[in-house]
């Protein structure tokens, strides 16, 4: 990056631009004026510096004035609110207020007799970065005339969360290399991250990686005194050269306000589960594995890892922060813990003081939590949003029983008063959305207010193609996504463009307009564009259902589970036996079949009822691709067709699993009564599903590589969609030889069937969410239930904010008045340790239930923030 040509502090609040803007004649008819406040910082001098590029390419030069006085229309005052001068002054004058907190930013025409000017204010220099950028966006929406500030709005805007975090692997070494040393790469993608306002990037070393980068420092350095520890195959040459590139990368993203973050997850290797699914690494018994770490050991790893972490802070002097992963999976022993731990803060402290160090919080015990904060460390626990998958944009519910007792994810028991810590919540999107794209603005709405639990208003997702060559053997060459000629871009992350606007915008500011997406839409795919925007927006709801409603909790890890290619279960019987992962939102097949024997009610959400919403979200992703399609007519680009061949694919798959949830359904009321009736009805469902799988293949056709090598092969993390049509198939074949032809006697047999007419509308639910409540005081709450057939029940679920805990119930009385329910909580329940939760259940007599809040619009449930002495 260029310094800044004009000395000392000229002039008001957001003046970047000089910085590498040439000076004009006077005379020149089509000049903006740039008048700043100060020196701006590194982060405000990319911003401006995109300003500059955009108004060139509308045809305007730029011209630096060192004052108002001299500079004519129009002009741009640009400043911090920490520089005081012009920009200040003219705020005061319009009555515009300043932006207060880090990162906020504000935007203002002011009107003036000589013609326009343009105020631009950062409350610091990321905000004023963000303020440039967001006017150079809109300069280029502008058409050709004498404004060049037409479609600049006035905007004030602070950040909802306050750190937006992209995570990445570094999986396969040849694949991180790939990349690593692309300096032009990573200007394009730290040019994306800032225009889309992430501002934290969180590289991850060591996580079942088969020893590569386990642990990270002899990639980088060699470490004095351990002459024995080394990575199998590097050369010195290699080392210093990615030293280097380490700094470059942090060098690259803090020129654009981005933060850095290192995330340590092993610290020795001892193979077992940080292997992965490396499979290869047991055909080198007795020999060195390639690109795994040597010379770590039991009796050096204290004495290693502090001498090594010294050097890391010393020699990457930029870093920003530090992640650790604490538990067993990172190769420590339970009983190296808490001494391992205790040393690495108090040496960390010592030579960073204040440097943010974030503990994974799986298997986290208390007493490394209680060492970091005797030792002052500015701690945060980072967390598992929804397992290792993206469900809902909620907290789960009730997590899946087979964990609910543990820190494996979910904010489990850490949410504990006294607060001594904050929260990041990690939503494992890799796990899910690896291939596809996707792009749903309510989504992270939805998610960044989840993220405000506990005052930890911290997110991190991972970015597409996250695990893309885990687990391969050391000697594969990294894969291309796509075949040359679909391909529409430079570099495979440039066509998740829409995923990171979505995520990095909304995320700052929830009430982002739609338009900052849809100029983009309309420029990439013309008359089309809404149609694919609102097809893409529909299509990026399917898989956070399916993992929500049918996924088996078998599949928790990223590095097992698959819901874009796995179908769930390769026979029927398999997928019957799935729970899904928000087992209280969503009943089970097994729980449906067990119901629908006994003749009952419940308030979950049933599997026909997930099935209607799978088939009423693939008939509305297809309609989108119908008009898409019929707009377009013969113009259609590279991406035109790649869009919309992602899009029939979600449709396929979710009219897979409208299909398949019903089968299953028949097949555990099979299981229970043994009726042939049942397995044929199953088996009539089931050949849908396929039908389904077959025309999600013949979408995909060859547009993606055959080999989509995502994860470890013996895990069905590889390979291709048509590659389970063969399993799906064969499973179909072995249900038909079964019960067809079937006998005129199974025909005769009455079988359940999903009711598709008459009253399917739950009770209405009106309440006014309580937020707050006094320790130790009886809470009461009262609902209005209503409903045409009548209320059988409404019942309160209520714990405290812990997932350790199931929901306790209080049947909810009629208070006499028509419709309104009460329900009082004892105050003993109200305790200092913890904030409290409710949900109302209902069901009218007509059979039908729910659960209030609804979760299709938000959190289905209510905290409240108790008032504590």
């Amino acid at each position: 990056m260029k310094s800044w040509p004009f000395p000392g502090k000229l002039i008001v609040a957001v003046a970047l631009l000089a910085a590498v803007w040439p000076v004009q004649a006077a005379t020149t008819p089509r000049t903006v004026w740039v008048v700043r406040d100060a020196e701006p910082g590194r982060a405000a001098r990319h911003g401006l510096e995109k300003l500059r590029s955009a108004l060139e390419a509308r045809g305007w030069s730029t011209r630096e004035a060192a004052s108002l006085a001299a500079a004519g229309r129009p002009r741009i005052i640009a400043g911090t609110t920490a520089a005081g001068g012009e920009v200040m002054r003219r705020l005061r004058e319009s009555g515009g207020a300043l932006p207060a907190e880090p990162e906020a930013l504000l935007v203002k025409k002011l009107s003036d007799a000589g013609g326009s000017t343009l105020l631009l204010c950062g409350h610091d220099d990321r905000g004023l970065m963000y303020a440039a950028l967001d006017v150079a966006e809109r300069i280029g929406w502008t058409a050709a005339g004498p404004d060049p500030f037409a479609e600049v709005r006035d905007v004030s805007e602070s950040p909802f969360v306050r750190d937006r975090s992209l995570s990445v692997y570094t999986m396969n070494r040849a694949h991180w290399e790939s990349r690593f040393y692309d300096e032009r790469y990573w200007t394009r993608y730290f040019d994306l991250l800032a225009s889309t306002r992430f501002n934290r990037f969180l590289i991850v070393f060591g996580y079942e990686n088969g020893g590569f980068l386990a642990p990270p420092y002899p990639y980088l350095f060699d470490t004095p005194g351990f002459d024995g520890v080394r990575m199998v195959g590097l050369t010195p040459e290699q080392q210093r050269r990615n030293l280097a590139a380490l700094n470059r990368l942090i060098e690259l993203a803090h020129d654009r306000g981005i933060a850095v973050s290192l995330g340590i997850w092993d610290h020795i290797y001892r193979g077992a589960v940080q292997t992965g699914g490396a499979e290869w690494v047991g055909e080198y018994k007795g020999r060195s594995v390639p690109n795994s770490v040597e010379g770590v050991t039991a009796e050096n790893l204290n004495a290693y890892t502090l001498a090594a972490l010294k050097v890391l802070l010393a020699r990457v002097p930029a870093l920003d922060a530090l992640q650790f992963r604490v538990h067993e999976e990172s190769g420590l022993k339970r009983s190296e813990m808490e001494g391992f731990w205790r040393e690495v803060f108090q040496h960390v402290q010592k030579q960073k003081p204040g440097m943010l160090l974030e503990a994974r919080g799986k298997g986290t015990p208390d007493a490394v939590i209680d060492t970091a904060i005797a030792q002052g460390v500015n701690l945060r626990i980072e967390t598992k949003y929804w397992m290792e998958q993206m469900g809902l944009p909620f907290h789960p519910t009730h997590v899946n029983r087979q964990n609910q007792h543990d820190r494996r994810h979910g904010y489990a028991d850490f949410l504990r008063y006294p607060q001594r810590y904050q929260m990041n919540w990690r939503l494992w999107n890799g796990g899910t959305t690896r291939v596809l794209l996707w792009g749903d603005p309510e989504y992270v709405r939805r998610y960044s207010e989840s993220a405000q639990l506990y005052g930890s208003p911290n997110w991190d997702v991972q970015e597409p193609l996250a695990t893309k060559m885990e687990a391969q053997r050391p000697d594969m060459p990294a894969f291309d996504l796509m075949p040359a000629k679909y391909r529409h871009y430079d570099y495979e992350f440039e066509r998740y463009w829409h995923f990171f606007q979505v995520w990095g915008r909304v995320g700052y500011n929830p009430q982002t307009p739609a338009e900052v997406w849809q100029h983009e839409f309309q420029r990439r795919f013309g008359a089309a564009a809404p149609h694919l925007e609102g097809g893409l927006q529909r299509a990026s709801q399917v898989l956070p259902m399916i993992v929500a409603a049918v996924y088996p909790y078998s599949l928790f890890p990223t590095t097992r589970g698959w819901a874009e290619r796995q179908s769930l279960g390769a026979t029927l019987g398999q997928y019957a036996a799935n729970e899904g992962t928000d087992v209280q939102q969503f009943e089970s097949f097994a729980d449906a079949a067990k119901r629908i024997v006994a003749g009952g009610t419940t308030p979950r959400r049933t599997p026909d009822a997930t099935s209607r919403w799978f088939d009423a979200t693939a008939d509305a992703i297809l309609a989108a691709v119908t008009k898409a399609g019929a707009v377009a007519g013969g113009t259609r680009s590279l991406e035109f067709d790649a869009t919309v061949t992602d899009l029939r694919i979600l449709a396929q798959l979710a009219r897979f699993h409208a299909r398949r949830s019903i089968a299953a359904v028949h097949y555990n009321l099979f299981k229970r009564n043994l009726q042939l009736g049942e397995l044929l009805a199953a088996t009539l469902q089931e050949k849908e599903a396929v039908a389904a799988w077959r025309e999600l293949v013949a979408a995909a056709g060859d547009r993606y590589a055959f080999d989509l090598a995502m994860g470890a092969r013996n895990h069905s993390l590889c390979g291709h969609w048509r590659d389970e049509l063969k399993k799906l198939e064969a499973n179909l074949k072995e249900l038909e030889e079964q019960c067809c032809p079937p006998e005129e006697a199974v025909l005769k047999q009455k079988v359940w069937q999903p009711a598709r007419a008459g009253d399917h509308d739950p009770p209405q639910v009106e309440h006014v969410r309580l937020t707050t409540a006094k320790v130790g005081q009886p809470l009461r709450l009262t609902t209005r239930v209503t409903d045409p057939s009548g209320i059988d029940s409404v019942r309160l679920r209520y714990r405290h904010v812990t997932q350790y805990e199931d929901y306790a119930t209080l049947e909810m009385k009629p208070t006499g008045a028509p419709g309104i329910f009460e329900a009082t909580v004892p105050g003993e329940f109200l305790v200092p340790q913890w904030d409290f939760m409710y949900l109302v259940e209902a069901i009218d007599r007509a059979g039908n239930g729910m659960m209030w809040p609804d979760l299709a619009k938000e959190m289905p449930y209510v905290f409240v923030k108790l008032e504590r002495p």
